[in-house]
């Protein structure tokens, strides 16, 4: 491992020391910019002594003593000690130039790191067996999940999957090969074929340690030549070493493993008292047992979580046909007019709109609900496509007693689904407002959103991924809902870390784009006013967003559109200060309706 690992540190101190330059303060890892993302506890050691280590020419000199150093350890002869005095020498300075430049390198510097701490701390233990065992399995299981997550992280990317990604990373001048993305570029069946035997083979790979022996060699085989292709068609040369060191680790254990299970035959049983046919008994009531405890934790457990969200419910949940459905409801009001009825974006719950009901006067009647699976809501077991989505609305509004006509408010893809509604029950609907909505055509008409698309999608399952681990801080992942009235604040960002709101979030969007939109798209005109609020950063993000806009202005003769310039997409709904541009698009439809409502009387 060392001899390996100490190839290609030592070529790598060759290739810094050739290009010198490049830790120049007007070259790419230059420290004056380096600096500043050093922490601020290094910081505040002074500036002048770490200017002294990290500033050039001074830097060379940790080059220069990593790669002697990594020559120490490729010469025959020297002892134990010398050589873990060259480990931890490779450690240190490994660990400073990382630390010089917090970009640049790749992952094989930072396996390097590991194999040279593991060399390190082996030789602490010279006459301890075990010790030396326990360094051996923690290299060989950090290999193994090394490549498991990687794995994963690519099985999980849409443009892994699709093959797309492929062609995107050798089109780089970083990473890239002309004639290998000409290849792939011209042929996308090659293209995902190599993006699928990745994910499988990375996958794939702790398998090592417990196939047989023809099959590790396989896939330690398929692991060499992974990497050899790296470094020829990506210049990766120094993953076929630091990556490669870990495998005799990894042979090493699998190999304990097999005897281990070698050394347990019926002889050694039976010469401890126990049978074959007892041992299976017991296992059968020690399995059992385990399971009916497990079982009664995990329902304690759920009972727990349901009583602790029903607690933290800022509204109300109403049954709707066996469901329990999350709703901020005001519908016994004395008021004339229209009920207003409000649609959430993507993955947001009804808190969203807490500023714009605190806004409404009080004689409106209004009804804010989560979609199933989303907020406070339990999850839909039947697809809710368009058709299901609108009839679920229907039985909600009967159920919570709000009185007929709706005034439907949509925010993103909320307005995609008040369009839907719409076209169903145009004699339940007075107007609508769409508060920078999504538009049915959108994908196709703004190469921006299309383009983003599968970065969303990556995101809101590494964000569900997340927070089936526990490890979701919804302040940092979600910010817009922090500025929610205090009530509302902290109990929507409790949760927005709950898995089920991420799961449910990945459904809309695969309804969105094959149900709602298309049937939204349907409804080409209507009778009733509409309002249309714009968010000016989105515009300023996508400038295809404002065509899409005029066109839902443009679905009724009787409209207004207004473009709030210094509010985001989030912001528009859930910021303080924009919450009466909302409601005065709201007012402007209310007073239209009732016009027309006694013009026809």
């Amino acid at each position: 491992m060392e001899l390996l690992t100490s190839i290609g540190q030592t070529i790598g101190s060759l290739e810094q020391i050739a290009t010198s330059a490049q830790f120049a303060d007007a070259g790419l890892f230059s420290w004056p910019i380096g600096k500043l993302r050093v922490p601020q506890w290094w910081r505040a050691a002074g500036d002048n002594h770490l200017d002294k280590v990290f500033g050039y020419p001074n830097v060379m000199a940790m080059v220069h003593t990593r790669g002697l150093a990594g020559l120490g350890l490729l010469l025959p002869g020297a002892s134990r000690a010398q050589r873990g005095v060259l480990a931890a020498t490779m450690c240190a300075t490994g660990y400073g130039l990382q630390t010089r430049v917090p970009y640049g390198f790749d992952g094989s510097d930072h396996f390097a790191f590991l194999n040279y701490a593991c060399a390190a701390l082996e030789k602490a233990f010279p006459h301890d067996e075990r010790a030396r065992e326990a360094v051996v399995t923690f290299l060989a299981a950090q290999a193994c999940l090394s490549y498991f997550t990687s794995g994963a992280a690519k099985l999980v990317s849409p443009v892994w999957r699709d093959g797309s990604a492929i062609p995107r990373i050798f089109r780089t001048a970083t990473y890239g090969d002309s004639l290998f993305y000409r290849t792939v570029r011209d042929r996308p069946w090659l293209a995902k074929a190599v993006a699928w035997s990745t994910i499988a083979g990375e996958m794939a790979f702790p398998l090592v340690l417990v196939a047989p022996r023809p099959v590790a060699r396989g896939i330690l085989a398929a692991g060499t030549a992974f990497h050899l292709g790296n470094a020829r068609f990506m210049g990766l040369n120094r993953f076929v070493w630091s990556f490669g060191a870990t495998y005799p680790a990894v042979v090493h254990v699998s190999r304990t493993l097999g005897r281990g299970s070698a050394e347990s035959p019926p002889a050694a049983m039976a010469r401890k008292g126990m049978t074959r046919n007892g041992v299976t008994r017991n296992g059968v009531f020690a399995a059992t047992g385990a399971a009916v405890v497990a079982g009664m934790a995990a329902h304690r457990a759920v009972k727990r979580r349901r009583g602790r969200m029903r607690a933290s419910v800022p509204g109300r949940l109403v049954r709707v046909h066996g469901r329990d459905v999350h709703v901020l409801a005001n519908t016994r009001v004395g008021g004339t007019g229209p009920t207003v009825v409000f649609e959430n974006g993507m993955a947001c719950p009804a808190t969203e709109w807490g500023w714009v009901l605190a806004e409404l006067g009080s004689g409106t009647g209004y009804v804010a609900y989560d979609r199933p699976g989303i907020g406070w809501s339990a999850a839909a077991s039947v697809p809710h496509d368009a058709e299901w989505s609108s009839a679920g609305l229907r039985e909600l509004l009967a159920a919570v007693d709000a009185r007929p006509p709706f005034l439907l408010v949509g925010h993103s893809v909320g307005g995609v689904l008040i369009r839907c509604f719409a076209r169903r029950h145009p004699e339940l609907v007075a107007g609508l407002v769409f508060v920078d909505s999504s538009h049915p055509d959108q994908l196709r008409r703004s190469p921006g959103q299309r383009q983003t698309l599968p970065w969303v999608r990556q995101r809101v399952t590494a964000t569900w991924l997340r927070a089936m681990a526990g490890t979701l801080h919804q302040r940092e992942e979600y910010r817009p809902f922090g500025s929610l009235p205090d009530g509302m604040a902290e109990a929507t960002e409790r949760r927005m870390a709950a898995p089920g709101t991420w799961w449910a979030t990945r459904q809309e969007m695969r309804y969105w784009q094959h149900s709602w939109s298309p049937d939204a798209a349907r409804l080409s005109a209507t009778s009733q006013p509409v309002a249309v609020l714009t968010a000016g950063e989105t515009v300023r993000a996508d400038p295809a967003h404002t065509a899409l806009q005029r066109e839902l202005a443009a679905l009724s003769t009787v409209s207004r559109h207004d473009f709030v310039t210094d509010a985001g997409h989030n912001a528009l709904v859930m910021a303080p200060e924009h919450a009466p541009r909302v409601v005065e698009g709201i007012e402007w439809v209310r007073t239209r309706a009732r016009t027309s409502e006694l013009a026809h009387d």
